[in-house]
């Protein structure tokens, strides 16, 4: 079962102005400032991955419940996690703290001794019950 992740509009109005600002400025540069072929290689090669880099994870954000895994996919890059390795599930205290998710509302998935996980899905409760219905013992604290 795929969900979509939670998009909180502060987070929309950072990721979207920025990662188009990245491609635009990293694309026109060339065009716009007389530097040399080193320069342009270097900033126009940084600038636009990054505003890819943002687009894609706005836009290619999401949490994919299989048979016994858990998918994090964000962006180009995604994390595994087996079911039966997460332990608890509980409201994020610090939401601005680095994280994947794309919602101030975001939770902590603790699995395995000492790893965690942040994510930010648009139906926790849902989310919460299918991963409780595949292994009974992960615990949820919403508050």
């Amino acid at each position: 079962m795929i969900f979509k992740p939670k998009k909180d509009l502060l987070y929309g109005l950072i990721l979207l102005p920025v990662g188009l600002f990245l491609i635009g400025f990293g694309a026109s540069f060339p065009f716009i400032f007389d530097a040399d072929l080193v320069s342009i290689f270097v900033i126009t090669g940084l600038l636009i991955p990054f505003g890819i880099y943002f687009l894609w994870c706005w836009f290619g954000t999401s949490y994919w419940i299989s048979e016994n895994t858990l998918v994090v996919k964000q962006g180009p890059f995604s994390r595994s996690i087996s079911i039966e390795k997460i332990e608890t599930i509980e409201r994020n205290t610090m939401p601005l703290v680095s994280s994947t998710a794309l919602s101030l509302e975001s939770y902590i998935i603790q699995y395995k001794p000492y790893k965690t996980f942040i994510i930010a899905p648009e139906n926790i409760e849902e989310f919460v019950r299918i991963l409780q219905e595949k292994h009974n013992h992960i615990k949820f604290t919403r508050n």
